[in-house]
């Protein structure tokens, strides 16, 4: 019985994404997990996937979605300091025409 070779599970660059983006080159990150879609894409949409292990595709999604979890908190805490700096912003600008 012959039995055609598993395809590769595509790697998440997840290391490099990370580092990327606590480094805030946003760009890099960007680029990265597009090419990361392409080929996951590329694989999904070329091999025949019934019959082969799930376990490792499911490896793959607990990777995304653990990124995915970060990049909320990276969101989450951006909006709030960036909610602090309009508050900050207002209140100078209150007080300046108060004292003005």
């Amino acid at each position: 019985m012959t039995h055609a070779a598993t395809p590769a599970v595509p790697a998440l660059p997840e290391a490099q994404v990370r580092a990327a983006m606590h480094a805030q080159q946003w760009e890099l990150a960007i680029e990265l997990l597009a090419e990361h879609d392409r080929v996951l894409r590329e694989t999904l949409g070329s091999e025949k996937l019934s019959g082969l292990s799930a376990e490792p595709w499911r490896d793959l999604l607990a990777q995304q979605q653990a990124l995915l979890a970060d990049l909320v908190v990276m969101r989450d805490e951006t909006a709030a300091v960036l909610a602090r700096m309009g508050r900050e912003r207002r209140g100078a600008l209150a007080y300046r025409s108060l004292a003005g």
